[in-house]
């Protein structure tokens, strides 16, 4: 039966799922979004979304339903399931009346829209961003016309971004290589590389890598992401692979073919081979297992047709114009300092000199600002002595000054930069900085992040670099730790004790 007719009660949910291509639901598993209303019925309703499908008869179709959470049972209702475009238009949209909407069941369609539609045919239009947005319209079917109640959801499909160097040795001479990527938790290896050669045509050397699941919980279909950069000897990376793909409980392995060959590096060794190690950055995201707490954003009543337009469409433009203008901005501010435009101080290393400006440092750093607006020398001078950070640090902190971008970070160079922000207080600098060293913790460099978090007073990122560290006991085993022990007693201790505790 055409449920197009007229409504006098009506409730409406708009849902915005981030991180949507990650969701590691199987086939028969849903994502529920919260639940909202009490107008028909006095009942609750949400909405479920089978990323998999709800039943291997629909496997290769995304499943929408409408679930009824009180007891009551409510006659005539008409309800609407539909995928939005960011513009407010509607890319799929389908509608049912069920005579009787009894509680504990779920009404909706098992072929909502197919699985290849979304995610790779019209990617652009269903998930930019890769934010799905889902729309669920209820009403009971009478003869006035007047919606009453219009819910915001956001939530997030939770994952992991992972990035990290990878240092061949003995490239000249290596037959593979390998490499472990643990959870952030340091519970658990996620995903194995292998690093390795292979005779291709004309008798060229091709590198190969293999990316292969190693976690259990890989034991049905996930979506992930690589990216794999040569680093050469000046520090500067250079792409050469990107790639999406994902596993399932048939295919735990995805093998790549790099753009270049060994003969190709070895020509160029100089540049890619500093002492005969290629060095590698490394970027990967795979999926948490879990849908991270939904914000309710908003709750509207009213006239449907007006909230919609202004809160939807327009608020969707005005996001748009939002990120046009900051982006803007950027650029601006960028342009500014590389072609130093009425530049008004410089800051100075011993090695070299870095014109800026007064008013943008001092809006951007508490440090810069006392400098700038009290009787120290800096004020006159029209010069500030950076003796102890190096050329690359202060060009990093400037950059983030205008643009708030930190391109190409590596973990010394991030070390150095959390540093320098502690020290010109620019909080938000040393934060992202801070999250950048978490999420790259390893046996090989925490304790190395133990002693610069504990020197720059910061609890939080000591917390959790020794829990990564009590996470790997084999730490306590290496000439590090040792060192540890002889140059930083107190710090080893205070370490060692949290061990007894456990």
């Amino acid at each position: 039966m055409d449920c197009r007719g007229i409504c006098k009660d009506g409730l409406t949910l708009t849902w915005f799922i981030e991180d949507f291509s990650f969701c590691g639901k199987k086939n028969g598993e849903s994502i529920n979004s919260l639940k909202f209303g009490k107008k028909i019925g006095s009942m609750q309703w949400y909405v479920l979304l089978y990323p998999k499908g709800f039943n291997d008869n629909c496997k290769d179709f995304i499943s929408f339903h409408l679930y009824c959470h009180r007891s009551n049972v409510v006659r005539d209702i008409g309800f609407e399931l539909s995928f939005i475009a960011v513009d407010g238009s509607v890319l799929v949209s389908k509608r049912i009346h069920a005579n009787d909407f009894k509680p504990g069941e779920n009404w909706g369609f098992d072929e909502f829209v197919r699985r290849e539609e979304v995610f790779n045919i019209r990617r652009e239009d269903y998930l930019p961003g890769d934010v799905l947005t889902a729309r669920c319209r209820i009403w009971v079917l009478d003869e006035i016309i007047a919606r009453d109640g219009h819910w915001f959801a956001r939530s997030r499909i939770g994952v992991q971004r992972r990035s990290f160097l990878w240092n061949i040795e003995q490239f000249s001479s290596f037959q593979e290589s390998m490499c472990e990527i643990d959870s952030r938790y340091g519970d658990r290896c996620m995903i194995i590389l292998k690093f390795f050669p292979t005779e291709g045509q004309n008798s060229e050397t091709i590198i190969r890598v293999e990316v292969r699941a190693d976690d259990q919980r890989f034991s049905f279909s996930h979506f992930s992401s690589f990216r794999l950069h040569i680093v050469d000897s000046s520090g500067d990376c250079k792409k050469c692979l990107n790639d999406e793909f994902t596993y399932d409980e048939h295919i735990k392995t995805a093998l790549y073919t790099l753009t270049f060959s060994k003969e190709d590096l070895m020509k160029n060794k100089n540049l890619y081979l500093p002492n005969d190690v290629l060095q590698l950055y490394c970027e990967c995201v795979f999926p948490l297992y879990s849908l991270l707490p939904l914000d309710l954003e908003k709750i509207c009543y009213g006239c449907p047709s007006i909230q919609e337009e202004n809160v939807t469409k327009k608020g969707v433009e005005s996001k748009k114009m939002h990120v046009d203008s900051t982006r803007t901005l950027k650029e601006n501010l960028g342009s500014l300092y590389k072609e130093n435009l009425l530049c008004d101080t410089e800051l100075k290393t011993k090695t070299g000199s870095f014109p800026a400006h007064k008013n943008i440092l001092s809006a951007r750093s508490l440090a810069f600002r006392k400098m700038f607006t009290s009787d120290m020398k800096e004020k006159s001078t029209g010069s500030v002595y950076i003796e102890d950070l190096d050329d690359d640090t202060v060009q990093r902190m400037l950059l983030y000054i205008y643009t708030a971008t930190m391109p190409d970070l590596l973990w010394d160079s991030a070390c150095n930069l959390y540093a320098a922000a502690d020290k010109y207080e620019i909080l938000s600098l040393k934060s992202e900085c801070s999250s950048f060293l978490k999420d790259n913790l390893s046996s090989d460099n925490a304790l190395d992040l133990l002693i610069l978090s504990d020197m720059h007073h910061d609890e939080d990122l000591k917390s959790s670099t020794e829990k990564f560290i009590l996470n790997h006991r084999g730490i306590f085993k290496t000439n590090e730790w040792k060192l540890l022990m002889k140059t930083n007693l107190q710090l080893a201790a205070d370490l060692m004790y949290q061990t007894l505790e456990e």
